[in-house]
C-alpha cells in the first residue's frame, strides 16, 4: 500500500467532545470507541489503571479526526483557552508545568491550544498505511491551530514513543524537557505560527491534500482572529 492509494480514501472531520449532532453520531461513537480502546490499554501499562472514564474526551472544544470509512484511524483533542487566567494556569493539566514553561508558552500571547491524547488506531501505525500517521495527523492538528488564529499550541509528548521527535520535525519549541507524567518521559512543546516548518516532504504533501481535499468541519467554529467558519 502506497500513500497515493490511501489518500482519497480517508476524510478530515471536525466533532465536538460533547453532545453531537445527528449527524454526527457515528463519526463521534467511532471516534469514541477507538479512544477509549487506545487509551484504556495505555494507563493500564503506564499506570495499571482498570476503568477509563470519558471525561478527558467529553471536555474538549473540538475533537479532529482522520477516518476511512465509517473507521476512526487518528484524532487529537484541542481546549481553546486564555493562558493569562488564573484559573487556567491552575488547571490540573499544568500541575506539572515549571513556571518558566507557562511563561514560554504565553510569549507569543494569551490565547493557547491545549492538544492531547493524540491517538492512532492500531491499524494506522508505523507505515501500515504507506505513510507515517503519526505526523501526518499532527500535522492537520497544526493546520487547524494555523487556521484558529491562536497565539500558540501546547502539548506533553512522550518521548518513549517519538512523539516529541515528531513535534520537532514540525517545528516545535521545547518548553521543558526529560519530565516524566504517567510514568512516562515527556517533553513539553509549543508551537508558534512563524515557526511551523510543514515537515518532511511526503507529511506536507499528505497533510495539504487531506487538509485542502478531504477536510469536513461540520461544527467548526469561530476562534480567534484568524478562524474560519465551515
Amino acid at each position: 500500500m502506497i500513500a497515493s492509494d490511501i489518500l482519497p480514501t480517508l476524510r478530515v472531520v471536525s466533532l465536538p467532545g460533547a453532545n453531537p449532532s445527528s449527524a454526527q453520531l457515528s463519526d463521534y461513537k467511532s471516534a469514541y470507541a477507538m479512544w477509549k480502546m487506545v487509551w484504556s490499554e495505555t494507563f493500564r501499562e503506564l499506570d495499571g489503571l482498570d476503568k477509563m472514564f470519558s471525561d478527558d474526551f467529553a471536555r474538549q472544544d473540538e475533537i479532529l479526526c482522520v477516518f476511512r470509512g465509517p473507521v476512526c484511524l487518528a484524532l487529537g483533542l484541542m481546549r481553546w483557552r486564555d493562558i493569562e487566567l488564573p484559573s487556567v494556569r491552575e488547571d490540573s493539566y499544568f500541575q506539572m508545568w515549571p513556571a518558566e514553561s507557562i511563561d514560554g508558552l504565553r510569549a507569543n500571547g494569551k490565547d493557547i491550544i491545549i492538544c492531547c491524547n493524540l491517538t492512532i488506531h492500531p491499524m494506522a501505525r508505523s507505515n501500515a498505511l504507506g505513510l507515517p500517521m503519526k505526523d501526518v495527523m499532527m500535522g492537520l492538528l497544526i493546520q487547524r491551530f494555523l487556521e484558529s488564529g491562536a497565539d500558540a499550541m501546547t502539548g506533553a509528548m512522550r518521548a518513549d514513543r517519538g512523539m516529541h521527535k515528531t513535534t520537532y520535525r514540525l517545528g516545535a519549541t521545547p518548553l521543558a524537557t526529560g519530565l516524566v507524567h504517567h510514568n512516562s518521559p515527556v517533553d513539553l512543546v509549543a508551537f508558534f505560527p512563524q515557526n511551523m516548518t510543514g515537515g518532511e516532504a511526503e507529511v506536507a504533501r499528505a497533510v495539504r491534500y487531506l487538509w485542502g481535499v478531504k477536510r469536513q468541519h461540520p461544527i467548526q467554529r469561530a476562534r480567534y482572529k484568524g478562524a474560519k467558519n465551515a
